[in-house]
């Protein structure tokens, strides 16, 4: 050990980040897990089978209007709301008015928040519970990508055949 390495006590990190050897497919909708001997956690829901990027797409975008089509009904089940964040990596949405969780917060002088106390925050769900919401048909839909004429690729409400892009 050098002796700028003796003095602070701090070593040098040689690991490696962990590549996954095997792929292990699930039902749950959980999102990317590596186990030990090198064996990755993946969910159905998220990713299809076969593929090598572990990243899920995302069938909703951010300012999508969505309803939550299944979970329970206090995290919201039947709502409709506006997404607010989307991680992909996740696999996870949020959702304006859904999932609502309280939390309890420390007042902070130095910080904007200044007062303290139980906060009310909307808490990621995975994107594979909601569906986007046809305000046309009044219902949850599956989309479908059309190219129009200018060469723009839009997405389409399947119930009602509505363009459903901002």
């Amino acid at each position: 050990m050098s002796s700028a390495q003796e003095t602070t006590g701090q070593r040098k990190s040689k690991k490696k980040p962990v590549k996954p050897n095997k792929l292990r497919f699930t039902k749950r909708a959980v999102s990317v897990k590596i186990k030990s001997g090198g064996i990755a956690l993946v969910s159905e829901a998220l990713v299809k089978k076969g593929v090598t990027n572990l990243v899920p797409k995302m069938h909703v975008k951010r300012g999508d209007l969505v309803m939550m089509i299944s979970g329970s009904e206090k995290a919201g089940k039947g709502k409709i709301g506006k997404v607010l964040k989307v991680f992909p990596a996740q696999g996870k949405i949020i959702v304006e008015g859904i999932n609502v969780i309280k939390r309890a917060t420390k007042a902070r002088p130095g910080s904007m928040q200044t007062q303290g106390g139980i906060v009310e925050k909307e808490a990621p769900i995975f994107a594979c519970k909601v569906q986007l919401y046809d305000p046309v048909a009044k219902k949850p839909t599956r989309i479908r990508h059309k190219v129009l004429e200018n060469g723009k690729k839009v997405r389409v409400g399947v119930k009602s055949g509505e363009i459903l892009d901002n």
